[in-house]
């Protein structure tokens, strides 16, 4: 192998090399995925590195020398002296953020390489000495090839997780996963509900974020890893909706993801802003988007449970957005997601369906404020989800002028929000004590509604000053 084929590794076991000394560095290689992306000129944030030398002083060497922290991660299957992570300091906006320290497996280079998961990964660059890959397993031909190939099977039973990465690492990568991988995950697929939930998110996470994500899950339904990993929406398969829809549950889920991820990466073109000063609308970075993705994967999971074919043969799906919120909490416990992510995808699950309800009102300033407060803090994620729910659905008694009024109501509260976030709530004109006393209530929950029912009108331009804030007060009240 050419040295100038992974010339761009150089840079980083020479830094390396240098942090942890001589010594050290005789015994340690970079393997795995940063010699596989070094060959493919991509980017190297993540190091993974293998010592025959005690991974703890090698890591707090990396630590000290990028003011970064050193912590020991879970025990690997073979590991003996395991595994220590190093996360570079925030805020340095170094090349490489994290490097991963392990001891090499069954203490030697070549049973280390043999029991990682695919031979493209089966990789290592000395940190001394010439600048070669070991290569013992074909890695070098499958890169070239772009294929994802099993180092051995064996590889699925001791971590299951390695399935799931397969279907990530072919989509991230636009590789192919050869046949008999394919198969002997197939054979395997149940037990990619095996490793810990938040392991298993990581790898969705990656998948989900990456362009084409409906491709990418279709890359794990292929693998059978879609009912180990999300059953609920496996059960959506073949499930028919009503002459609205021209696609079953499944395939219908699919589109709104793809649309959502379409949405996301050009909301100006679906929503475009009017030409006001300062009016724009901040990108979401990738936490939200992700809220997104996943509010578009599950939010009708809900509707296996809720079907229905009413007297006049009409199909309905009532009350499947509360069901599916509670689905949705089932799903966080088992990816065990943040409490926050929880709550943003359980909002957007359960008012999915709210501008299509709203586009039945007056769509009033009123109206409009109600619904922002009813999806706070999620609305402009709720805007994008509504319209890509709305414009998977085109069935024969589906009309696209009903769409062109959806997306134009989405356009008006999109303003709406944005506006409010360039502008900010007007101040209250009343505390809750000056409330109390011009309703000659004391403190309390009536109080509360009073406060709520003044910033609403404030919102809506409806009071302006203080002499028209106590008078709607007064009348509230009965005063």
């Amino acid at each position: 192998m050419p040295a100038a084929l992974v010339d761009g590794v150089d840079p980083v076991r020479r830094e390396v090399a240098g942090w942890v000394g001589e010594e050290a560095a005789g015994s340690t290689w970079l393997v795995g995925g940063v010699v596989r992306d070094a060959l493919l000129g991509r980017p190297l944030p993540d190091v993974d590195i293998a010592t025959a030398a005690d991974p703890e002083p090698v890591a707090r060497a990396i630590a000290r020398a990028t003011g970064g922290t050193a912590f020991r991660m879970g025990d690997r299957p073979g590991d003996e002296a395991g595994c220590w992570r190093v996360v570079t300091a925030p805020g340095t906006a170094p090349a490489v953020t994290q490097y991963d320290v392990c001891a090499l497996r069954g203490g030697a280079l070549r049973s280390d390489l043999a029991a990682r998961d695919f031979a493209a990964n089966a990789l290592a660059v000395p940190l001394v000495g010439p600048l070669e890959v070991v290569d013992h397993h074909g890695g070098l031909d499958d890169v070239a090839t772009a294929t994802v190939r099993m180092v051995d099977a064996a590889a699925f039973d001791d971590d299951p997780l390695r399935m799931l990465r397969a279907a990530r690492l072919a989509h991230v990568l636009g590789w192919t996963i050869d046949q008999p991988t394919c198969d002997a995950i197939r054979t395997r697929s149940a037990r990619a509900a095996e490793p810990a939930g938040e392991r298993t998110f990581a790898e969705l996470r990656a998948l989900l974020l990456h362009p084409e994500a409906r491709r990418g899950w279709r890359r794990l339904e292929a693998l059978d890893l879609d009912l180990a990993v999300l059953p609920e929406l496996r059960a959506c398969h073949g499930i028919a909706q009503s002459a609205f829809h021209h696609l079953d549950v499944h395939e219908h889920t699919l589109a709104v993801l793809d649309n959502a991820e379409d949405l996301l990466a050009a909301p100006d073109f679906w929503l475009p802003l009017p030409d006001e000063p300062g009016l724009v609308a901040t990108p979401l970075d990738d936490d939200r988007r992700l809220v997104v993705l996943l509010a578009a994967l599950l939010h009708d999971l809900g509707k296996p449970g809720t079907r229905a074919v009413l007297d006049d043969g009409r199909v309905s799906f009532a009350g499947h957005d509360t069901t599916g919120v509670v689905i949705a909490g089932v799903i966080a416990d088992r990816w065990r997601l943040s409490n926050v992510v929880r709550r943003d995808l359980g909002r957007l699950v359960g008012t999915h369906l709210a501008l299509g309800y709203l586009l039945h009102g007056d769509r009033s300033p009123r109206d409009r404020w109600r619904f922002r407060q009813e999806l706070a803090p999620v609305v402009a994620e709720g805007v994008l989800l509504s319209v890509a729910d709305r414009l998977a659905t085109a069935g024969v008694a589906d009309r696209r002028r009903w769409v062109r009024a959806h997306l134009d109501l989405a356009r008006t509260v999109w303003a709406d929000h944005w506006r409010e976030q360039r502008d900010g709530v007007p101040r209250p004109l009343l505390d809750g004590r000056a409330i109390a006393d011009v309703a000659g209530v004391p403190p309390g929950p009536r109080v509360g509604e009073f406060v709520a029912a003044l910033a609403e009108a404030q919102a809506v331009g409806e009071v302006t000053d203080r002499a028209a804030a106590e008078q709607l007060v007064r009348s509230l009240a009965g005063a």
